[in-house]
Order: C-alpha cells, then structure tokens, then sequence
C-alpha cells in the first residue's frame, strides 16, 4: 500500500508521510531498500493540454510504460496506451488540440545483418483511447518499399491548426527526407517539400514556410536557406565535422527572416540572431556564459508568437537567459518559492495562464509543479521518485581537480550522509571510494540529482564524478582535448582525480572500484587494464570493449565512419592505437574482478561488446561474473533490469571494497588472486 502517490501529493490519511513510499518514513537512508533506488522515474514526460485543464504523461508501472491521461482538478488516471519496453517503448507524447495526443515509439530491429533502433508516429484519442492511429501508414504502392526508418521527427506543431503538424520522413528507401504535412485524425498526408541532396534536417519559420535546412555529406556540414517565395536555396554556414566553426539553427523568431542559431563565441557555444535578408549575415549576441556553453531550446510565446528567451542552465539568479520581462519575473518567483533547485519552466497554456514547472536538484529527485498566473498557485503535481525522500539524500559537493597537465576538472564528490552534514568537504577518516566516470562521452555530470550516486552514498561509499576532457559543457577546446584520447588522456584525468581523493584522504586506497555505463563502462574497463594496481574492482554496464568492433558497427550507418574518425580515430590509419586502447583485445592486463552487464537488445553498444569482453576475461584467466539482461536495453528502461544491476552491483561493490573487504584486511587491487571461475548469469525478463 503506497502511502505517497507518485501523482497529485500525498494519499489520504498520510498528509505527514513525506516520501515514505511503500518503505516507509522513519528510517535511515541506509535502511530503503535497493528497491527504492533501483526504480525507474515513477512519472516522466508531462505535457499540458492547450487549453490549460488536461495533463497527459508517462507512467511506469512494473515492467510495463502506460501513457496516462487526467483532468488537472481530478485525480483519475486515464490509462491510453502500454508498452512493454520489450517490443516497443514510448518515448514522448504532445497534444495537437485539447482532444489529441500524438505519440513518438520506439523499437530495436535489424535491416540485413545490422541492428537499429526504428522510430514511429502515432495518434490517439486523449481519454477514451480506442484505436491507436500510426501516422505514417504505408499505401498498396509502398509494398516493395523500405520503410523510412525514422518517422517520429516533427518539424513543426501548427498549434492554430489543431488538426495537422509537419513532420520529415525519408521516402522510396531513401536518407534524405521530405516535409509532409500530416492530419493526425485521418493519416492523410500531402508532401509540401520533397528531399533533396545531403539535406537531412529541415525547420520553418514564424509562417510555417519550410526555410532552413541542414545538408550533411561525410564531414561536411552546411545550412542552406530559402527566401520567403521559397526560392533562391544559398548556402549560409559550411564547416568541417567537430569544427568550431560549427552552427546550429535553433529556429526562427516572429519575423520570419530572423533566425537564431548556436555558433561559436569566444571559444564556447553562444546564441545569436542572424537576419537572413541581410548579405553579410551578421551575427547579434543573445545569450552567453563566461565559462559554459549555452544549450537548450527556444521558450516561445504561442500568444504572441515571440521567442521569449532560452531553455537553458545558466546558474543566473536573474533568470538572464529569459528575455521577457514578466515571464523572468515569474521564473523568479518560482525560485524563491522552489529554493536550491533547477526550476524548469516546461511550457504554458494558450491564453498563458496555466504553466507547468519540472523541478530538481541537488539530492532532490524531480518533481512536476503546474501553476496558475491569476491565483498565483503553485501545486505539486506529481513526482518522480517519492519513494527517495529529499531529505534522506546525501548532497553532491563540487570540487576542482588539477588534472597531471594543468586541466582544471570539474568535479562533484558525495560523502555518506552518516558522515555528517549533506554536502560534507570529507570524511572523518578514509572511506571506500567509487569513481563513477560519466557516458558519453559528449556529456557531463551536473550538480542536479542522480539515483546511482545517492544509492552508492547511502551503502557507505564515497563517490566522485569526474568531467574528465572530452566532456561537454566547457567550451570547444576542453571537449576537443577528448578527441581520439580515448584511453589516453582522458583516462589519466580519472586516475589523476582517484590520486587527487586519496592525498586528501577521503578515499582509502586500499578500496577503490570504478563503476561506468556507456562510455563509462569503457572507462572503468580501461582503469583495469592502464591502471590495475589502482583499482580493487571494475564495473561495466552496456560499456564499450573493442575499439576496433565499434568502428565498424558504427560505419554501417550514415555518417558514422566520419564520426567514429573523429572521436576515436580511423580503424586502418590508427589500428595499433586503437588495439592498445581497446579491454577485449588486452583483458590479460587486468587484475581486479570485472562485473559486467549488458541487454542483449542493446542498440546504442552492441551486446557483442560485452560478450567479446567475457570471452577474453575468461580466456585470460581472470576473475569476472557477466550477467545478460534478456531484451534489455541501452538505458535500464525496465524495472526489472534495473533491479538485477543495483542489486548485482551492491552485492560485488560490498564483497571487494565493503565492510567485509576491510574486516578481511583488504589488499590493493594488484595483489588480488582470483576468487572464483568465471560465472554468467541471465537475468528472468
């Protein structure tokens, strides 16, 4: 019986329950079972009708996603449509009218001998559900044709209309895509550009006039523009793949030759307007960060069809990057009402009354607020993990690590609650440490909430985060020192910050496991192998093993080679490189045990990936339990999965760096003799 509802505030009877869940209240953080934390986000994905009364959203339940519907003065859910996260799984929904939702799926297939990941577009009735529409229904005609493979891109949402939006689709089993303008009632649709030649991506204007498109041909980029009559296509913007002469257009403002773009400034990503009816194309500063890159959407007023500022984290207590003066004071007013959080602002009503909030932060899972500009309320409206209440959360501390050639690394480092107050600078004596190296690995770790640092906090480990070069957010130079460094320089900037834990003595350096998923995966492998006398475990999740493999698998798709050359080198020119840089192809190096976990339905690193890796581990001799997650993902997206790999990571975390490992007299890693034979184990889906 769950005493706090994952919508709409506590239950009846429980109004003190604050977070207890089906655990309860009165515990110690180190009491909520692996259960709560293992979890995937109760509710995710809110969107608000237009008219401001009906919400719709995505609920998990079990294994299963339902897409949920409700009115926002009742309290009945209205259960729409299921995925199983298996066959299919739901990625978004958005209402075209007040009666309308339209929704974008997801499944993994094979084309040939290569798996991918393949989009939908469907449409359904926003209460009584009943026949699911998909919205890009093939005709007799396309019977010998290939089906595009993504078909859930829409290019615009004609909130006047109601009835249809634009989306882009590839035709005839062909990459470059058309712009169709779609009914979401009827299916019909009617074809307002056709494809053309590298141009994969196209954006309207303020009139709904396809203007802008984005060609890609190997590694070059260009953006092309048309004039209002739709004539007259010119090139605005080319530059070389991963240059710094990068721009990305962002979308039109009410004028309909004003465009905003994303491009270079003094060295990080800034926003600008550009006029295109002017020849030189100058560029007018917007929004910009003396020390980050800006990234985020545009935030539109649909009354007045205005851009009214960026949906970015810029750590400004002014709310700078939202322009309209009303609408900064009202994001203000959240924030003094919503303190030490990120406040979102998600989107509003037509008539700009009604608005929706996503709110997180630092040791605060997330929460949906809506609120009313003429009442000036603010309600809970529903949370993603209530199980995890915010103040049993142990609180991220941000630090600065030197890296062994001056880098500055941006870094957060949380400490067991028990350890004193949340947000603690270290512990009262050295503590078992895990360095959880992020994916990626373009991306960064942020001071914002995550489930895997709170769970490792609450088993009574330090964990530190590291933004090792490579990732993003800090400007071009510090993401590009990651190019082709895999292995390399990146990987010294994580054995570096573990040096860095121990001199300070917060980590015990006779107990340090490295755990990543992704890129991280990767990593924690490769500390194994470049560093072995650092490490007294490794753990990989979906993480990447042969250098080499990926290479290939990724020039499979279009391009992919170009994007593989750039990030981790060419599979010819650079093979020694990448054979060294590679744990499959050097597992003989690795001394400390290996848990390794991946879904055998993995689309984003094949499950090869791991299996190669097993291989090697056991031809080498080397300790390891390898656990296949049946039709799993990339992402731990069911329940179940994601329990099998809390549960298998706690129980391998406590066996070689816990309270047994220290009682037993634990040695470094390198002096660590093989505990067992090698085990598999497959999780029940």
């Amino acid at each position: 019986m769950s005493c706090h509802w994952p919508w709409g505030g506590p239950g009846p009877g429980h109004e003190g329950c604050r977070g207890g869940g089906e655990y309860g209240v009165c515990i110690a953080n180190r009491g909520l079972p692996t259960e709560a934390y293992a979890r995937v986000p109760d509710v995710t994905n809110l969107v608000m009708s237009p008219n401001g009364t009906r919400i719709a959203g995505l609920l998990a339940v079990d294994d299963d996603t339902y897409l949920v519907t409700r009115t926002v003065d009742g309290d009945k859910l209205k259960p729409i449509l299921k995925a199983d996260n298996k066959l299919f799984s739901i990625g978004w929904a958005r209402w075209v009218g007040n009666e309308r939702l339209v929704i974008g799926v997801r499944f993994p297939s094979r084309r040939g001998y290569t798996p991918m990941v393949e989009t939908r577009l469907l449409s359904i009735d926003y209460w009584q559900g009943g026949e699911t529409l998909n919205l890009v229904r093939s005709s007799p005609f396309d019977a010998n044709r290939l089906q595009a493979q993504f078909q859930d891109h829409v290019v615009e949402w004609l909130q006047e209309d109601g009835q249809h939006i634009l989306i882009q689709m590839a035709t005839d089993g062909g990459i470059h895509p058309a712009v169709f303008k779609v009914n979401v009632f009827t299916a019909r649709r009617e074809m307002i550009l056709g494809p053309r030649k590298g141009a994969r991506a196209w954006l309207t204007d303020a009139t709904h006039r396809v203007r802008v498109g984005v060609r890609m041909e190997e590694d070059e980029r260009e953006v092309i523009a048309c004039d209002l009559d739709g004539k007259n296509w010119r090139t605005l913007w080319r530059w070389k793949l991963f240059s710094k002469d990068r721009v990305h257009p962002m979308g039109f403002g009410k004028n309909p030759n004003e465009i905003y773009i994303e491009a270079d400034h003094e060295g990080r990503d800034a926003v600008f307007t550009v006029d295109l009816s002017s020849p030189d194309l100058k560029r007018t500063l917007k929004l910009a960060h003396p020390s980050r890159d800006i990234d985020g959407g545009l935030m539109r007023s649909q009354l007045r069809g205005e851009v009214i500022g960026i949906r970015a984290e810029t750590d400004d207590s002014q709310r700078a990057e939202i322009w309209d003066p009303k609408v900064r004071l009202l994001a203000r007013a959240i924030d003094k009402a919503l303190p030490e959080r990120i406040n979102r602002l998600l989107g509003f009503s037509a008539d700009e009354n009604r608005y929706m909030v996503y709110s997180s932060g630092n040791g605060i899972p997330g929460e949906y607020y809506l609120g009313d500009r003429a009442s000036g309320d603010l309600f809970l409206l529903a949370e993603t993990h209530a199980q995890l209440p915010a103040e049993l959360m142990a609180r991220k501390r941000p630090v600065v690590i030197k890296s062994r050639d001056g880098l500055d690394l941006c870094s957060y480092l949380t400490l067991p609650k028990s350890e004193g107050v949340a947000g603690a600078n270290k512990p009262a004596s050295p503590l078992p440490l895990v360095l959880l190296p992020h994916g990626g690995p373009p991306y960064s770790d942020d001071i914002d909430f995550d489930t895997w640092t709170e769970f490792l906090a609450a088993r009574g480990y330090t964990v530190l985060q590291v933004n090792f070069r490579g990732s993003t957010g800090y400007g071009r130079e510090f993401a590009a020192a990651g190019m082709q460094r895999w292995g390399l320089e990146m990987q010294d900037d994580l054995t570096d910050a573990v040096q860095w834990a121990v001199s300070q003595q917060i980590a015990d350096p006779r107990r340090v496991c490295i755990v990543g998923g992704s890129y991280g995966g990767y990593a924690a492998l490769m500390g194994g192998v470049k560093t072995p006398d650092l490490y007294r475990c490794v753990v990989s999740l979906a993480g990447v093993t042969d250098l080499i493999d990926l290479w290939n698998h990724e020039a499979d798709f279009v391009g992919g080679k170009e994007i593989m050359n750039g990030m981790i080198g060419n599979a010819w020119d650079d093979r020694e490189r990448l054979r060294a840089t590679s744990p499959a192809l050097q597992a003989s190096r690795i001394t400390a045990p290996v848990l390794l976990v991946h879904g055998t339905a993995d689309r984003r690193v094949p499950f090869e990936q791991s299996e190669d890796m097993a291989k090697a581990l056991r031809k080498a001799g080397k300790t390891y339990q390898f656990i296949e997650l049946e039709e799993g993902d990339h992402h731990l997206s069911r329940n179940s999965h994601s329990l099998t790999f809390f549960k298998a990571l706690e129980a391998f975390l406590a066996k070689h760096i816990g309270p047994a490992s220290a009682a037993a007299g634990a040695e470094p890693a390198a002096a660590t003799k093989p505990l067992a034979s090698a085990a598999v184990v497959t999780a029940v889906p």
